[in-house]
């Protein structure tokens, strides 16, 4: 765990859970958290996407999710000067949200879809509404994974853990803000 510049697991948890608390506290806007993000996970480089554990799959999660987010925006940043390099690097960051999705679904084998509440979250945008869902950890402080992953869903549904009723996502304000 030490590529990650922290002295153990328990050290990334701790910064994972202060950058949280910095969004929701106000004191980081959404790309502020996203770039703080990237400095904490940019030195990470996970092996694959199979996970051992929940934590495990929570800093690939994380990893993966941070690096396609940096990406998106950076993407968005050169979208009308450099329009080719701008679309690479939109499809790498759709490459690094596939890993995410693989590791979301390998977390919910992990548990066994045991604590896991599942559900479509309401979305400003209407285009999102009715594609993106939430999936909570119960068990976990503040693991809250989001998707479009239809197999994942399926998956989900199947193991009787999805609510089709939309909800509004335990991160709202985060989700609904436009950056990209």
């Amino acid at each position: 765990m030490n590529n990650l510049n922290c002295e153990s697991t328990e050290d990334y948890f701790k910064k994972r859970i202060e950058l949280i608390e910095r969004l929701e506290n106000g004191v980081l806007d959404k790309e502020g958290f996203i770039n703080e993000n990237y400095i904490l996970m940019s030195a990470f480089n996970p092996c694959g996407v199979s996970v051992s554990s929940v934590e495990d799959g929570i800093i690939k999660y994380h990893y993966f999710n941070t690096m396609a987010k940096k990406k998106m925006l950076e993407s968005d940043a050169i979208e009308f000067k450099d329009a080719y390099r701008s679309r690479r690097l939109r499809d790498e960051a759709y490459d690094l949200y596939i890993k995410k999705d693989k590791i979301t679904l390998n977390m919910l084998e992990t548990v066994n879809y045991q604590g896991i509440e599942a559900y479509y979250i309401l979305m400003n945008s209407r285009s999102l509404m009715g594609q993106i869902f939430e999936i909570r950890f119960n068990q976990y402080e503040k693991v809250v994974l989001h998707s479009k992953d239809r197999k994942i869903l399926y998956k989900l549904k199947e193991m009787g853990c999805f609510s089709e009723e939309p909800i509004a996502s335990v991160i709202a304000t985060y989700v609904n803000t436009k950056i990209y």
